[in-house]
């Protein structure tokens, strides 16, 4: 990664800060007028109308939390030590939010030997998304996908594909090595991508 792109991904992380704040105000607005919808409910829907609205309510209050818990991230710098598995459960969950990745991948955790890792969780977090958004979209309707955790004793994050990647992409994944560098080395091959922790 160049410096510019480094800069760039930099002032993008401070910008989603804002917008985050911006979407919490929103979203406050409108949940106070569907609260309101709901309580003149009987008076202002029919009765069919009123399980929408319920349906609504709740799936506002789901995007609320995820928003909340994705601030939280931006803003934590807690130092763990973090159990990476429970690290990635938790990223697949979130890039399931693609429904291609969500269901035309075949995924898998598998894990060999816990590995825990000492880094703010912003920044932890920031590294696997850099790395996971470059590589998840790049693969193919069909590809079996086994994350593997702490392979052959490493203290590493492992991504087997059974599908090769594309040149493009493994140069794209090349380049993210200079962010990822104080924190962990960056392996590539066609059908496997390995980041090894040094903390």
């Amino acid at each position: 990664m160049t410096e510019k792109e480094l800069c760039k991904t930099l002032a993008l992380g401070s910008l989603v800060r804002g917008y985050f704040h911006n979407l919490r105000g929103t979203l406050q607005g409108l949940s106070f007028q569907l609260q309101i919808l709901y309580m003149k409910k009987d008076t202002l829907l029919s009765p069919s109308a009123h399980s929408n609205i319920e349906k609504a309510m709740e799936l506002l209050q789901k995007l609320q939390n995820q928003l909340e818990v994705a601030l939280e991230d931006l803003n934590n710098t807690n130092q763990g030590p973090w159990n990476l598995r429970e690290i990635m459960e938790k990223e697949l969950l979130f890039w399931e939010a693609n429904l291609f990745f969500k269901h035309k991948i075949k995924k898998e955790i598998y894990e060999e030997r816990e590995v825990l890792i000492t880094l703010p969780l912003n920044e932890l977090k920031g590294m696997l998304c850099l790395l996971e958004e470059k590589l998840y979209f790049s693969l193919k309707e069909g590809t079996y996908l086994r994350i593997i955790i702490g392979e052959s004793g490493k203290r590493a994050l492992t991504f087997e594909m059974n599908e090769p990647l594309e040149e493009e992409i493994l140069q794209k994944l090349a380049n993210l090595s200079g962010y990822l560098q104080p924190y962990a080395s960056l392996s590539l091959s066609p059908t496997k991508v390995e980041l090894e922790f040094k903390s």
